[in-house]
């Protein structure tokens, strides 16, 4: 198992021979990176007390009699995870988008304005800061409806209402401006360095003019 195991590169903490028990669990644990708490078993059993604290601890094991087919199925586990991992990093990454507010749509001009916008490129979310093109901060979008319905997010080409805190229409912001999605310098980081595969066309296309505007004036921003 460990020859084959080395073959494909994977990592080995420890090897040993016997049941799988907690002590080989609790090391299993140990380690900064998910993907490897795992515990490979070839032709032996799982003690109760491990079962256990490999469910407790998010230990997975893989256990069977075939060691092409064991090690197979960590390395498909391996890639799932990754995915997941990938995509909760995604989720959890504030998103570019570029906007326009919409002419004739101005619902309320303050406390907080309320107006239509378009999607232009992006994914517009909620709780997120605007800037110019200029770069000058113009508020943060409080909450946002499309077709009358609350939503949280909206793609390019949606026109939906959002109400914009600490902003008022006809000073800060008027009808036809562009905005962008004011991406926090550490997000921008992640999506131009990691994840920018993952991003769709418009989203990479938004980030892309967002990182023009910031590095204007400072040439590392993001970087």
């Amino acid at each position: 198992v460990v020859n084959e195991l080395r073959r494909e590169g994977i990592m080995i903490r420890s090897a040993s021979v016997g049941d799988v028990s907690k002590k080989d669990v609790v090391v299993a644990e140990v380690g900064d990176d998910p993907l490897h708490n795992a515990i490979i078993g070839f032709n032996v059993k799982v003690l109760p007390a491990a079962t256990e604290e490999a469910r407790n601890e998010g230990v997975k094991l893989f256990m069977g009699d075939v060691i092409y087919s064991l090690v197979n199925d960590y390395k498909d586990w391996v890639n799932e995870q990754r995915e997941l991992i990938e995509k909760k990093a995604i989720e959890d990454i504030i998103k570019p988008a570029k906007i326009t507010l919409l002419p004739h749509c101005v619902f309320r001009q303050s406390k907080p304005a309320i107006v239509g916008v378009r999607v232009l490129m992006g994914t517009l979310k909620t709780r997120v800061p605007l800037i110019k093109v200029d770069g000058t901060r113009v508020g943060r979008i409080k909450g946002m409806q499309l077709k009358g319905e609350n939503c949280l997010e909206a793609r390019a080409g949606d026109e939906v209402a959002v109400s914009i805190d600490n902003v008022t229409v006809g000073r800060q912001i008027k009808e036809g401006d562009v905005l962008y999605v004011d991406v926090p310098e550490n997000h921008a980081k992640v999506l131009e360095q990691e994840i920018f595969q993952f991003l769709k066309e418009d989203e990479k296309d938004a980030l892309n003019e967002l990182l023009e505007i910031k590095r204007a004036n400072n040439p590392f921003w993001g970087k």
